[in-house]
């Protein structure tokens, strides 16, 4: 591979040797093998620059980075650069002779609903012939194929370590190689706030943008909410169309932040449907079977009825069908598709305990105190006289401490018995943690606290009542729980299963 090209749209300062060739590219110095290019991340706790020894003794050749002071004393040749993280995206879109050129590229962001509006998106598409790659947190996948992401993330139901929302450009744009070679046309991809903000996403700058919704997120990374917005503005001004939750409170704000972005907007108020440019009218909550509403715009009015239960599916699906007409896909077809739709993994996922079992069970990925909230709410509209909501739940640990408090508290916003318990504590102490979620939560309604999660679940179960509705938060698609001792498997679905199983028989 020859330096010159693989650097071809990187905005260089000044380089030296950069008419040779490498072998191979990686931004992790323990990687670097003889005849590489060493590219100098910096990050939230290393920095790339104080590993450029290391990577020269293990083989590298040439350097990337911005330090140019510590590049020149290298020995080899480099390349100072203005960000190196936007240099490792046109890189790798380099290598692999940018990839996605000539498929219709779709991003979905916001902070809650990525991963099912994606979803949803991928089965309409496909209905109407497209052949459809995605990245998601629960997985990525070519068509049917799921594509092993290694140790970088985007396929977390293998237990990779590192499964983020938005893999790395190496693996998100050898990913979108393995879709175009297997004949894909459409790639859609969720785009984190922080992969946005690291340029993970530059090399895929979309055609069009879905946002969901803005709530208190990541705040420990972003510092406030506006930052937060202007990260998400600074994708969506880029792209020429977004379809966008207009009920969102902040929708105002990210609109003034991309001007000359064409919005399309969503609502299920009817009163401002003279204002928008798609309104969810007659919402009607089918319990346990779903939704129904009409969806009304100018170019299509048709009933919808999805088996996709809650209120927040109902964004979901109406952002993804807009979007499915944006492409092309005709009305009918986007009916079809909702009506035959199947739950996400861990994504308000109903666990199958037996028709006999007098408990129903629901499992969602919800971590965030709007999210919970959002989730419960659902789930009460869909219960009935006499019988109660249970949650189990807790916050992760090294994340944002101050959506503790509001989780327990959004916990018994909707929830009868509340049980507070672990999830990912990493390296903090798990009591610390449930302490701060019980300084958000009244001692007027039950609630117990039980730091072991598997015994939390048991508890849950056991102390349902014949026609009770219990939720696990949190966890949702993962199959592990992290520690100060490491990772390991961690299965609440089959724990679940047989608590129901023990309590209430076969």
């Amino acid at each position: 591979m020859k330096i010159r090209e693989l650097i071809a749209g990187v905005e260089i300062k000044t380089s030296r040797g950069a008419e040779g060739k490498v072998k191979g590219i990686t931004s992790d110095s323990r990687s670097v093998k003889h005849g590489w290019m060493f590219i100098c991340i910096k990050g939230m706790h290393r920095d790339g620059h104080d590993y450029i020894d290391e990577a020269r003794k293990n083989g590298a050749v040439f350097l990337v980075g911005e330090d140019e002071e510590r590049l020149a004393r290298s020995g080899v040749g480099y390349a100072v650069c203005e960000n190196a993280r936007l240099a490792e995206a046109v890189i790798w879109n380099n290598r692999w002779g940018n990839p996605s050129s000539g498929m219709k590229k779709i991003a979905v962001t916001g902070s809650m609903g990525k991963t099912s509006t994606v979803f949803i998106l991928r089965e309409i598409l496909r209905r109407a012939g497209h052949r459809v790659g995605i990245v998601t947190t629960v997985r990525t996948m070519a068509e049917d194929d799921i594509l092993d992401m290694g140790q970088n993330g985007g396929s977390s139901l293998t237990d990779r370590v590192g499964a983020m929302t938005t893999p790395d450009p190496e693996y998100f744009t050898g990913a979108v190689r393995e879709m175009r070679k297997r004949g894909c046309d459409v790639l859609i991809y969720e785009a984190s706030s922080h992969a946005i903000d690291m340029h993970k996403t530059d090399a895929f700058l979309p055609d069009i943008v879905l946002f969901t919704n803005l709530t208190e997120e990541h705040l420990d990374y972003h510092g406030d909410m506006e930052t937060y917005l202007g990260v998400k503005a600074s994708l969506v001004r880029r792209a020429p169309v977004c379809i966008a939750n207009a009920d969102d409170p902040r929708f105002g704000m990210l609109t003034e932040q991309a001007e000359n972005t064409r919005f399309i907007k969503c609502s299920m108020i009817p009163d401002r449907l003279a204002e928008v440019d798609v309104c969810a009218l007659r919402y009607r909550s089918l319990g346990c079977d779903g939704i129904e509403y009409v969806y009304f715009s100018g170019p299509a009015v048709f009933r919808v009825t999805s088996p996709i239960i809650g209120s927040h599916s109902v964004y979901n699906t109406m952002l993804a069908a807009r979007c499915a007409m944006e492409c092309g896909v005709d009305p009918l077809t986007v009916k079809s598709a909702l009506a035959s739709l199947r739950p996400v993994d861990g994504r308000m996922c109903r666990v199958e305990v037996g028709a006999d079992a007098p408990v129903s069970l629901f499992i969602d990925y919800a971590h965030t105190a709007a999210a919970l909230e959002s989730v419960l709410k659902s789930l009460s509209e869909i219960k009935g006289e006499g019988q109660r909501l249970i949650v189990v739940f807790g916050c992760g640990g090294d994340r944002d401490p101050a959506k503790r408090s509001k989780m327990g508290a959004a916990a018994q916003k909707y929830a009868d018995l509340t049980v507070v318990t672990s999830d990912n504590a990493r390296s903090e102490d798990p009591l610390a943690i449930i302490s701060q979620i019980l300084s958000g939560m009244s001692e007027d309604k039950p609630y117990a606290v039980i730091p072991d999660r598997e015994e939390a679940i048991r508890y849950a179960v056991e102390n349902a009542r014949e026609g009770d509705i219990i939720l696990l938060a949190g966890k949702g698609h993962e199959k592990y729980e992290i520690t100060k001792e490491g990772k390991r498997p961690f299965d609440e679905e089959k724990i679940a299963k047989e608590a129901v199983r023990h309590c209430f028989g076969d």
